[in-house]
């Protein structure tokens, strides 16, 4: 038994005045209550209790525990209550991380509104574009984008997505258009550099309607998606990135779609959690509000107009 459970026995034991009715409280023999009592008392050194035939009155040193038992049960109720109110009340530090373009454009706007909407929850936010272990560093939420990898973590669908190749016109003015996903072997093609990568590789649609992976290389990376997005920008190659970080681009020109008939469609921005029975309700909050707010969103209809 844990140690609360003990001096619950010892209380019942006292406020019963006897071993009998208090083990038909506890649903307990009067022999397990008698043990229980003997064994606390043998652990702390000193007599708890006067017993009789009929009786058991405590002892002065017994009154003093009793005392403190009173105490840490009710403290214990209290906190019990309070992780009770927490699974059906948003309430805690909540740990979200988010990739960084997709995170300053849109998560980080959204964020205020929410914590205005549930003024308890204390949001953590983690911007990188680093694959953080849930587990490990205590996140929540992750969003992520493109194709994930299997995983124990629990996923839930917030919005269409596109990895969309593109490049700036004054880069394809210089060097040609790409006709086929192979073609981009001759071009330059700017890399998201993550720890410990040793190949670069695009997904593309294959002839059979599957997805396949093609390796690709290029003379600039970087482990920021935002630094990709402005060298391509600035006509420096070609970038494969999610439309949420570049719907403003395309819709001015600055960057033209290519080989948009091979761009995978069955992709999404996902939160994921970590694998439990239930899910806080901070947590749940928070899921929400983002498949709210980004299921009609202007770019998730975007997507949708390239035959999500």
């Amino acid at each position: 038994m844990h140690a609360v459970d003990d001096l619950t026995v010892f209380t019942r034991v006292v406020d019963c005045q006897g071993f009998s009715a208090a083990g038909k409280e506890l649903r307990m023999t009067t022999a397990v209550v008698s043990s229980r009592i003997a064994k606390l008392e043998q652990r702390l050194g000193v007599r708890l209790l006067n017993r009789t035939t009929r009786q058991a009155r405590p002892t002065d040193e017994g009154l003093i525990y009793y005392d403190h038992c009173m105490k840490v049960l009710a403290e214990n109720q209290e906190v019990e209550h309070r992780l009770a109110e927490m699974k059906r009340r948003p309430a805690g530090a909540l740990r979200v991380s988010v990739p960084v373009t997709l995170g300053y454009s849109q998560i980080v706007p959204m964020i205020p509104e929410f914590v205005d909407e549930n003024p308890d929850i204390q949001v953590r936010l983690q911007v990188t574009d680093r694959v953080v272990n849930l587990l490990d560093e205590d996140v929540n939420i992750a969003i992520r984008k493109g194709i994930l990898p299997a995983s124990g973590d629990i996923m839930r669908r917030l919005a269409p997505d596109l990895r969309v190749c593109c490049a700036a016109p004054s880069y394809i003015e210089k060097h040609g258009v790409p006709n086929t996903p192979d073609d981009l072997k001759g071009h330059n093609c700017l890399l998201l550099r993550f720890p410990g990568s040793k190949r670069y590789t695009w997904q593309f649609l294959a002839d059979d309607g599957s997805v396949s992976n093609l390796t690709i290389s290029g003379n600039m990376d970087s482990n920021s998606s935002a630094v990709l997005i402005d060298w391509a920008v600035a006509g420096h190659g070609i970038i494969m990135k999610s439309i949420w970080d570049i719907a403003e681009h395309l819709n001015s020109g600055a960057l033209m779609p290519l080989l948009a008939d091979r761009w995978p469609r069955d992709l999404s921005l996902n939160a994921l959690m970590p694998a439990r029975p239930q899910q806080p309700a901070k947590t749940r909050a928070f899921i929400d509000y983002l498949v709210k707010n980004m299921r009609d969103h202007p770019i998730g209809k975007m997507a949708e107009s390239y035959g999500l």
